[in-house]
């Protein structure tokens, strides 16, 4: 049975990073080395997350559980990631200057469908995105998204040596088509070149823009793995990210909040694969070749869940800084869909 919004924001609030206030953490909560940002330690080993109740999953740091009747194949994606989570690191975080900001098309942060479809085109976006009715956070505003995918291989844009670094990012996120921020959590794949020498880097992350992304530097991570990723909000100032590489088993819980006059509506909910904005430009996009998602799903507070495949979500095609297609999905199926560049094969 769901916990209500009101039930879950009280079990939170002594957890919330409050501005000016001394933070009281919960027993098993920790500080990280990023003020207002928690993490939550691992349970103690007979503890048995997919027979708990909903408290206790909150309490441990796990993220909300998808109804097993209602959503028997999300149920089943979020019990894979939660099984595989073996051991509960203690995250290292370092803040950055990269920004995750909101969907920019021709139109600014909102647009217009590609004309004669349903397609939106961004220039720093692409993927899918859900919009339901919610103008202000409550009871229609989505509660939680996931996805699984898979890190790929950094590669400088089209075999070309740029000189510096290129730049992409996987993510799911709530807010930001339409609306001024994005609570989000995702990887990054960076890929350099200047002469001979090359390089590639790659990070878990997470951000409330119009804060900067910050990188979990411990959580390990690297081409070819599969990485489970989930956000969620306990209120409109308070969120939650959990990430989990099923390649190494290694899972992370971190609580954080919302920037100084920054309040999440949850009116849409997103998979993504971006450009971000680095040094105030849009980055050039890392030659990515190919990213596929799976078991992308959302859910709002009164439990209408959607995924990639539902009639109210669109597909994102990104444009480079002169309106060319540079990214774009292939839905494989209800909740699964292939990022390709403009690079790949196809």
């Amino acid at each position: 049975m769901k916990t209500s919004i009101c039930s879950v924001v009280s079990m939170l609030v002594l957890a919330a990073p409050l501005a000016g206030v001394a933070q009281q953490l919960k027993p098993n909560e920790l500080r990280t080395n990023v003020p207002g940002t928690t993490t939550t330690v691992a349970p103690p080993k007979d503890f048995d997350p997919l027979n708990a109740s909903d408290q206790d999953l909150e309490y441990h740091g796990f993220p909300p559980r998808p109804d097993e009747n209602a959503a028997p194949t999300a149920y089943a994606s979020w019990k894979s990631a939660i099984v595989a989570s073996k051991t509960r690191i203690v995250p290292k975080l370092e803040v950055t200057n990269v920004f995750h900001g909101p969907a920019k098309g021709k139109a600014g942060l909102a647009n217009t469908p590609k004309a004669g479809s349903n397609t939106l085109e961004f220039y720093n976006w692409s993927g899918y995105v859900n919009r339901d009715s919610a103008t202000a956070y409550g009871s229609s505003s989505f509660y939680f998204v996931y996805a699984d995918f898979v890190v790929p291989v950094a590669r400088q844009a089209f075999g070309v040596c740029t000189g510096g670094w290129d730049w992409e990012s996987s993510w799911v996120g709530i807010d930001g088509y339409g609306s001024p921020d994005v609570m989000q959590a995702g990887i990054e794949a960076d890929a350099y070149c200047n002469g001979s020498t090359t390089a590639s880097y790659y990070s878990p992350w997470f951000e409330w823009y119009p804060n900067g992304e910050t990188r979990i530097t411990n959580l390990g991570i690297a081409p070819g793995d599969d990485y489970f990723v989930e956000v969620w909000s306990t209120s409109n100032t308070v969120g939650h990210a959990y990430l989990v590489n099923r390649n190494t088993n290694t899972a992370v819980s971190i609580t954080f909040g919302a920037p100084a006059g920054t309040h999440l509506v949850g009116n849409t909910a997103e998979w993504v694969v971006e450009r971000p904005t680095v040094g105030g430009a849009f980055a050039t996009l890392t030659n990515y070749i190919a990213d596929p998602f799976w078991y992308a799903y959302a859910e709002t507070f009164g439990g209408s869940v959607v995924d990639v495949g539902s009639a109210t979500s669109q597909p994102m095609i990104m444009l480079d800084n002169s309106g060319n297609p540079i990214s774009y999905p292939t839905l494989l199926g209800p909740t699964a869909f292939l990022m390709q560049d403009e690079g790949s094969a196809f």
